[in-house]
């Protein structure tokens, strides 16, 4: 199978990228540098060219903060690119896999976000995120989009891997955000599901992440009980922290309705930040 990934440089898309490779696939994967999804007639003339059988986009500009002092930027990123990818791949019957955000939602359920729960989106980045939803949804008879939450993994830095790090460098006092929630997800794991729905030609709209609804503050102690480390960590309120952009405060995202269609056990992400702080032990200094 022909796959082009866009974003293959980011924290998910290196994940994406080793995955497809490993699995035998012929996989493009153009640098921002040699094609800029925002630019619609290259984009299109670049696709026509190589007709893959699917696109994967995990492109996106995902610094939250940075969003709402730069929303012409994130909506012609994270929304009408989105729109242009689904459009071209439409026009050369390819499936558009892209990935979406538990920022569309409020935060006010108590209960874990089902995909059709309505969005309503509190920030610039959320906003944007749920702009290239409903286009790939009005351009492309054939689209994936997965919705995740709470990143981590290698390649790129994160809220584990930054936490550590500024422990490694002598600090011993964290204060954490205690009043949000959400489930945090690994990359590896998230890219393994994306091959699989890839190779199921899954569509429709879906919820992954690993298991376990926490907090950042709660997260923060369960990775130091991993590595055996115990700094002092003070929980602290979102509006304590002083974040630009309004966060939701529980974005738990329900799982269930890929685990079904995908027939997977999706583990907790305590295994999966074991498996992860044990690859990069090396790595962080």
């Amino acid at each position: 199978m022909k796959a082009v990934l866009f974003g293959a440089s980011g924290l998910l898309g290196c994940a994406v990228l080793a995955e497809l490779n490993s699995a035998g696939y012929e996989v493009l994967s153009p640098s921002h540098a040699e094609m800029d999804i925002t630019d619609e007639k290259k984009l299109s003339s670049y696709l026509a060219g190589i007709k893959p059988e699917v696109a994967i986009n995990c492109a996106g500009f995902n610094y939250v903060d940075e969003c709402e002092s730069k929303p012409e930027l994130a909506f012609k990123v994270n929304g009408e690119a989105v729109g242009n990818l689904a459009r071209i791949t439409n026009s050369i019957k390819a499936l558009f896999f892209h990935i979406s955000s538990d920022y569309i939602f409020s935060g006010e359920k108590d209960d874990e976000y089902l995909e059709q729960d309505e969005p309503k989106p509190l920030s610039v980045y959320g906003e944007s995120k749920l702009l290239g939803e409903k286009l790939a949804q009005k351009f492309a008879d054939k689209f994936c989009i997965l919705r995740t939450s709470w990143l981590f993994g290698p390649a790129r830095d994160n809220f584990i891997s930054k936490i550590v790090k500024r422990w490694k460098k002598g600090e011993t006092e964290f204060k954490i955000v205690s009043d949000q929630q959400g489930k945090p997800t690994y990359s590896l794991d998230l890219a393994r599901v994306i091959r699989l729905a890839v190779e199921q030609n899954l569509t429709g709209i879906y919820h992954f992440c690993n298991q376990g609804k926490i907090s950042r503050y709660q997260l923060a102690k369960e990775v130091f009980e991993i590595i055996g480390e115990k700094p002092r960590i003070i929980p602290i309120s979102a509006e304590q922290y002083g974040a630009i952009a309004k966060r939701p405060k529980n974005s738990a995202l329900c799982t269930e309705k890929i685990e079904t269609a995908l027939k997977l056990t999706i583990r907790h992400h305590q295994l999966a930040i074991k498996d992860y702080l044990e690859k990069i032990s090396g790595e962080i200094k």
